[in-house]
């Protein structure tokens, strides 16, 4: 085995590893973001939220936040479709 081929290994790993470690850092942030969302408008769901001026201050930055809840809330949900069918 050549020095070459060796360090072509470790950038290869060295590669592989940044790009793992991103991945897990990029979801993170999109389950922060989700909990943060949550968290400010928690009072849809029931909850106690915070101050409302906080909320309608924040509320401009969160336009793709509120974007990806409008999508995932009408996405096809066929576990919810079935408990659905079962009215309690």
């Amino acid at each position: 085995m050549s020095p070459r081929d060796f360090l072509n290994f470790l950038k290869g790993f060295f590669e592989s590893f940044r790009t793992r470690s991103l991945e897990y850092v990029e979801f993170e942030l999109r389950e922060l973001e989700n909990a943060f969302t949550l968290l400010l408008l928690s009072s849809l769901i029931g909850l106690p939220s915070p101050p409302t001026p906080i909320v309608v201050r924040i509320l401009p930055h969160m336009v793709r936040e509120l974007y990806v809840m409008h999508m995932r809330a009408t996405d096809d949900d066929v576990l919810g479709e079935i408990a659905g069918l079962f009215e309690i």
